[in-house]
């Protein structure tokens, strides 16, 4: 049966832990679900347990709580969850491409492993296709083009076109020897997961017309995600995906979530670090090295990929604790990079505090134990339950601006934010926008026939302004951020008349759209009086009256014989 918590010390604690928590100085043959040490039979092993009991200065009965609100937060994220553990058949064939005077020792230790080699020199080696298990190599040999099938390949010194397909080593990069491992402990079956969730119906690349988004793609250091073009479909390959969670950074709407901690789980989890400062530690940075006193108030918040955090997930984050963000990490991704800029802007004209501190060492981390000043003033609660990621940021950015004029801020490159302009007299209220924008920024309201707008939902994309039929009527303003009332709400952007059946009196359409329909038609109906009749008649009139000139018209025809 599995227990819950474990924390395993060969020494005396000098504080007590929750009852929940089992503290054992010796390893036994149970199972838990979160510990301290892999060396349990664990589902999760939390390295930042350990990390803060060494090293956090809060008092006693701070740190009681705190171990326990890591335990529960690890557990909660477990829960939460939605990765699926899949498995990828590899069989024995290794393709060895090299020109070191090795390879023949190489290739016999591998053998011996029970594999099947082939050695070739990097300069017979044209392309690399498919994924772990299934790959094919594109090889030229007398001046022949063949295809060669493998299951994986070791390269010294690879190209990156060889590295974007799972299934590809270099020594050169992380050693012979975990190379060779690695190549070994593949062989028979590659365990890998799905990292990324994927919602098409909000995608801003998914069958649109024109290309108006697609950074996922463009960001993924491997061929995970791949644009088809011709269809405008994604296609995802998650026995490709390292799980970086780079895609889910810049993707606009919010298509893309991090499964192994989804947009829900990170905003319940977000409660464990309430007036507590989130040292956030991606699972690369190892902590078994890090040596750091922690300040006071100072929480460890274990991620896994280092790169999914984008604007929403941080100003979540702040506005639950009330203080800034400590980012302990060796890299930020271009989407996460852009995030941290916009809220720190923010931050500093609203507060004139720091939001988020990028930390890369000791050194750096301590230096922002010192500069860190609580924000309690930014600390705001929604229920985030159903909202989708640019819904949230606007609902808490526009509490943070409240009734302040902040100016504009400029965006950038990963991250988009901006406005539109319509021009109302071009405007016909057709609604192709509407039918466009599929982040509901853009809703059309019968009940007093308006077109309006909320810029803050926007995801920039053009797509309305591609659609649109009108010359010189929308008009797309892009990556700026407006922090003003006004931008976050509903704005009128266009409105009109509706216009009434000159049969029935029943309103069909806007006057602007008859109008306009009228003008081009009439040269053309050539100065016909019920032809022109027709442009003003809703769907149900325009045959009746059609039909009833043919009646009369056939009766004239019958009284003059």
């Amino acid at each position: 049966m599995q227990k819950e918590y474990l924390f395993y010390s060969p020494l005396p604690l000098d504080f007590p832990l929750d009852d929940s928590i089992e503290v054992s100085s010796s390893l036994n043959s149970s199972d838990y679900l979160v510990s301290n040490t892999k060396e349990s039979n664990t589902e999760v092993y939390a390295p930042e347990i350990n990390f803060y009991v060494q090293n956090s200065q809060d008092d006693v009965a701070q740190k009681l709580r705190n171990v326990k609100k890591l335990y529960d937060a690890r557990s909660l994220t477990y829960d939460l969850a939605q990765d699926l553990d899949y498995e990828q058949a590899v069989g024995s064939k290794l393709l060895i491409v090299s020109t070191d005077e090795e390879v023949d020792s190489l290739t016999k230790e591998m053998s011996e492993a029970g594999l099947t080699c082939i050695a070739l020199p990097a300069s017979m080696v044209l392309d690399v296709n498919g994924k772990i298990g299934e790959l094919t190599v594109t090889i030229k040999k007398d001046e022949e083009i063949l295809d060669l099938e493998t299951d994986q390949i070791l390269w010294f010194d690879a190209p990156l076109f060889a590295m974007k397909q799972l299934g590809t080593v270099d020594p050169n990069i992380i050693g012979l020897e975990k190379a060779i491992e690695k190549i070994k402990e593949n062989n028979g079956g590659y365990k890998y997961k799905n990292f990324v969730n994927y919602d098409s119906s909000i995608c801003q690349y998914h069958e649109r017309r024109d290309e108006t988004c697609g950074k996922c793609a463009e960001v993924c250091p491997t061929v995970a995600i791949m644009k088809m073009d011709e269809e405008k479909h994604l296609e995802f390959s998650n026995v490709d995906c390292h799980g970086c969670g780079g895609c889910v950074s810049v993707c606009p709407s919010g298509a893309l979530d991090y499964t192994q901690m989804p947009r829900n789980a990170l905003s319940e989890i977000s409660a464990f670090y309430k007036e507590s400062v989130a040292l956030i530690l991606p699972r690369k940075m190892e902590l078994e090295s890090l040596h750091v006193a922690l300040s006071p108030n100072v929480l460890p918040f274990a991620i896994e990929g280092e790169k999914f955090l984008h604007e929403a997930h941080m100003l979540t984050l702040l506005q639950t604790s009330g203080n800034p963000i400590i980012f302990y990490t060796d890299f930020i991704s271009k989407g996460t990079g852009d995030a941290i800029r916009i809220i720190n802007e923010i931050f500093e004209r609203k507060y004139n505090k720091t939001a988020v501190f990028v930390c890369e060492n000791a050194e750096e981390l301590e230096q922002a134990f010192r500069d860190v000043i609580a924000i309690p003033e930014c600390a705001h609660g929604i229920n985030e339950e159903g909202l989708r990621k640019r819904e949230i940021f606007s609902a808490r950015l526009s509490h943070l601006v409240g009734a302040d004029d902040l100016g504009v801020l400029k965006t950038g490159e990963h991250i988009h934010y901006g406005n539109i302009t319509i021009n109302q007299e071009s405007c016909t209220l057709c609604l192709s926008c509407v039918g466009a924008c599929n982040v509901r920024a853009l809703t059309a309201h019968p009940e007093d026939n308006t077109l309006r707008f909320d810029p803050s939902i926007c995801t920039n994309c053009g797509y309305c302004e591609v659609v649109c039929p009108e010359k010189d009527c929308l008009t797309v303003i892009k990556d700026e951020l407006t922090l003003n009332s006004d931008y976050f709400k509903q704005n009128i952007m266009a409105t009109d008349e509706i216009f009434k059946c000159v049969e029935c009196g029943v309103g069909f359409a806007t006057t602007k759209s008859i109008e306009k329909i009228a003008s081009i038609m009439k040269p053309i109906f050539a100065g016909d009086e019920l032809k022109i009749r027709t442009l003003y008649c809703c769907a149900d009139c325009k045959p009746k009256i059609m039909l009833q000139a043919h009646v009369d018209e056939r009766n004239s025809l019958r009284g003059n014989i």
